[in-house]
């Protein structure tokens, strides 16, 4: 974990680089000018059907009207038939989006496997194997190597689970139904331009089931607009070229945001009585907090260079556990994948990849977890009590954080969102 006390600013460089809203924006090529506006779907409703044989028609249905569609954009009517024809229904990828680990595991066992033994040996083997492509990847991009390790060990284990799953019958699968629609038509979109723009053949996508392609496991909108011919071979080759994959990772984040020499978090101390409903994801500098009576870990001051940079405070554990400071770059790397735990598991891996200390507050593992059906419960009993989650997913996300942070406000307990089997009965048995 970065060490706040001893290192002026001058090694906190603030190299900020330009940030981006999404994958979707600055487009790089005028191959890809078609896609810039993913066009709308047909309004239709969500197929209701009773046998594999009228799925399947609803599913060609749905493939006669998108490659419609496409065709009116302008791709070539060729190239459409060709990637969208093949498609078939993958009731894996459909049933893996409703249990991704990121959103369902403890923050805990997520972050402890993330950094495993193993996983941190395997790490450092495969930093030391490619040492001058990290060297160069960092003079380029001035992203850290340690991140990049630890994205590239997180996402496939250095290669070796890249995914055999079929790209473009993933993404039609959930352009057909589920929660994912409109993503599902804006990767496909994504996929008929690199193939338009010959970046890609069609055999090259297999990737994960949720469409994640290569070392690094770039969907295809991703790919499409931050992906680089690192090596200089003149392909953009995340499958078989390490130096393309982790190149274009590096891209992807300085393209985020990334500020070099800038820690991803920092763990604190906070004060007896403290607000915790401050942890709400709202920015303030170190200095501000300073003056809250938030403190570094190790008891020491904060380094006076240090006073300015913006951060934010999460407790994913609730007041009994952690308490950390997050920085830019954790924000940048939520960009990689929207989760807490995806970031914290990076950072730690990159913290031990480095040989610093991670954290030293112990995770409150004897909570009992609550299982997703009874989160849904929980969101709809929270939104009936004046309480609004925004809906019922059975994700812990920041409106169901800040409904269930108002909820205990009201009843007399630290605002911190977290929850577990004892909240969950008293919410549940509120009136």
């Amino acid at each position: 974990m970065w060490t706040p006390i001893v290192k002026p600013l001058a090694l906190i460089s603030l190299v900020a680089m330009p940030a981006c809203a999404s994958s979707s924006m600055a487009k790089s090529a005028p191959a890809i000018a078609a896609a810039i506006t993913p066009p709308v779907p047909v309004p239709r409703v969500k197929p209701v059907v009773v046998s594999v044989a009228e799925k399947q028609k609803a599913f060609n249905a749905w493939k006669a009207d998108f490659t419609q569609r496409a065709i009116a954009k302008g791709y070539p009517a060729d190239l459409v038939r060709s990637v969208i024809t093949p498609t078939k229904i993958n009731e894996l990828a459909l049933e893996r989006d409703k249990t991704q680990p990121e959103f369902t595991s403890p923050i805990w066992k997520y972050v402890d496997n993330a950094a495993s033994p193993t996983r941190l040996a395997d790490g450092k083997a495969a930093y030391n194997s490619n040492t001058a492509i990290f060297r160069e990847i960092e003079a380029r991009y001035q992203v850290s190597p340690y991140i990049l390790t630890a994205i590239w060990g997180l996402e496939t284990s250095y290669g070796r689970i890249m995914g055999t799953h079929d790209v473009p019958s993933a993404l039609a699968t959930f352009a057909f139904e589920g929660r994912r629609m409109a993503f599902g038509e804006e990767q496909l979109f994504a996929v008929l331009d690199i193939l338009r723009s010959g970046a890609v053949t069609r055999d090259q996508l297999v990737g994960s089931w949720a469409s994640a392609m290569g070392n690094t496991q770039f969907i295809p909108t991703t790919f499409r607009d931050y992906a680089v011919d690192f090596d200089g071979d003149g392909r953009k080759d995340l499958w078989k070229s390490k130096a393309d994959a982790l190149g274009s990772a590096a891209h992807y984040l300085s393209r985020m945001g990334w500020r070099a020499g800038e820690p991803t978090f920092a763990e604190v101390t906070l004060p007896q009585g403290f607000n915790h409903a401050l942890a709400d994801g709202s920015k303030r500098s170190i200095s501000e907090w300073n003056a809250l009576g938030v403190k570094p870990h190790n008891g020491q001051n904060w380094a006076s260079g240090a006073m300015g940079l913006e951060t934010k405070l999460i407790v994913p554990a609730g007041a009994n556990g952690p308490a950390i400071l997050t920085f830019k770059n954790f924000d940048v790397i939520k960009r990689y994948n929207n989760s807490t735990s995806y970031a914290l598991g990076i950072s730690m891996l990159a913290e031990a990849l480095a040989g610093r200390p991670t954290l030293q507050t112990p995770w409150p593992k004897d909570d009992k977890q609550v299982a997703f059906k009874d989160l849904k419960r929980m969101q709809k009993k929270l939104t009936a009590l004046g309480y609004d989650t925004k809906g019922a997913d059975g994700i812990i996300g920041p409106n169901t954080r800040k409904a269930i942070q108002a909820w205990q406000v009201k009843n007399g307990l630290p605002a911190d969102g977290y929850i577990e089997q004892g909240m969950f009965k008293r919410i549940m048995a509120s009136r």
